[in-house]
């Protein structure tokens, strides 16, 4: 068992984001944890959930890594992760530096975030390895219209992480207009195929590790209709059929989910994993077709700890003490989120420590 000394370091918790649900995560686990936050926001929201937090510089700075270090060093920390992509790429990338500090990292290698960030070569590498996913290719030219077999489609960053900038197309014109309109703002625009099955959306959450030594998985069935789940929905003028992409924020169904969890494992060890990987899939006649993989924790952890599956628990427990648990089960039923409020004064913002 991870003992009540267990220091960990979570790295980017402002707004709703991993970072702000792996704190909740670890207050969740029936392990103690002496949580240390850090952002580059005094008033990010996830330091006033911790009495140990710091101020860091931006993931682009030449001092953001120095000050990991300080912190780890003050604080006498044993794990460090991130709860944003920006900062898990620079971690990755440094990982040894943190290794030789005697820090253990809950993140995986750089070469899995260099895949799974890069979308278009993302769904090249699993499709080659017989994995199903929709058809994709990049807009480069109006010329390109010409590989759309039908519509709708979904165009978004071949880079990047979240839901910014997805767009559901769903004739000539828009496929133009907005292909050409993430062109003119420095963004490398990725076409998919829609994959029509919005109820049969998946959100995966698979933790692999030591070529499969550690490895177990929750799923999720996404609620699309229904509160935050939904980032867009639009209906087509003609036949009033709705088309939908999901937002950030899930809800929805845990259940076994046997046969989307398979596939989600295989794709973790296909991709040589060594740590956290969230899968959004949806499942069709023709199988369950992965569309994105993000190389970390997701944002439905604390979901997923309600449950009875702590994933940051478990890898914590893993790294510290080699431990493996026996049993992974969850709880079958519905997870359902809402907002919350938290008061700040000015006085906590401005005592924030910065590194």
């Amino acid at each position: 068992m991870a003992n009540s000394e267990t220091c960990v370091l979570i790295a980017g918790v402002g707004g709703s984001t991993p970072g702000t649900e792996l704190i909740k995560s670890f207050e969740m686990a029936e392990n103690d944890y002496k949580i240390v936050a850090a952002d580059m926001y005094k008033n990010s929201v996830g330091l006033f959930s911790t009495p140990y937090r710091y101020v860091i510089p931006p993931a682009s700075s030449s001092d953001y890594i120095d000050s990991l270090l300080k912190i780890c060093k003050t604080e006498k920390v044993d794990v460090l992760t991130t709860g944003s992509a920006v900062e898990l790429e620079i971690v990755a990338k440094n990982n040894k530096i943190f290794e030789e500090n005697g820090i253990k990292l809950m993140i995986n290698p750089i070469h899995v975030v260099e895949l799974c960030n890069d979308k278009f070569k993302l769904m090249n590498f699993l499709s080659s390895k017989g994995i199903p996913c929709p058809k994709s290719f990049l807009f480069e030219n109006d010329d390109d219209l010409k590989k759309v077999e039908k519509f709708p489609v979904i165009i978004k960053p071949r880079f990047g992480a979240g839901s910014r900038n997805v767009f559901i197309i769903q004739n000539k014109d828009e496929f133009l207009f907005f292909g050409n309109y993430l062109k003119k703002y420095g963004q490398m625009p990725l076409v998919q195929e829609y994959i029509d099955a919005p109820s049969e959306e998946y959100t995966v959450g698979v933790l692999y590790a030591d070529q499969g030594r550690l490895s177990c998985s929750i799923a999720m069935k996404r609620m699309l209709n229904h509160g935050f789940s939904y980032g867009q929905i639009i209906e087509n003028t003609n036949t009033k059929k709705e088309y939908m992409i999901s937002s950030p924020v899930s809800e929805g169904i845990f259940d076994e989910f046997l046969e989307v969890r398979q596939t989600c494992e295989k794709i973790a060890k296909i991709i040589d994993c060594n740590g956290p990987i969230n899968v959004q899939c949806r499942k069709t006649d023709l199988g369950t077709l992965t569309f994105e993989i993000n190389p970390r924790f997701s944002a439905s952890l604390t979901s997923r700890s309600m449950v009875g599956f702590n994933e940051p628990d478990i890898f914590c427990k893993y790294l510290i003490n080699d431990e493996i648990p026996e049993n992974t089960d969850y709880e079958y039923g519905y997870v359902l989120r809402n907002l919350n409020e938290k008061f700040i004064p000015f006085r906590d913002v401005d005592s924030v420590p910065s590194i």
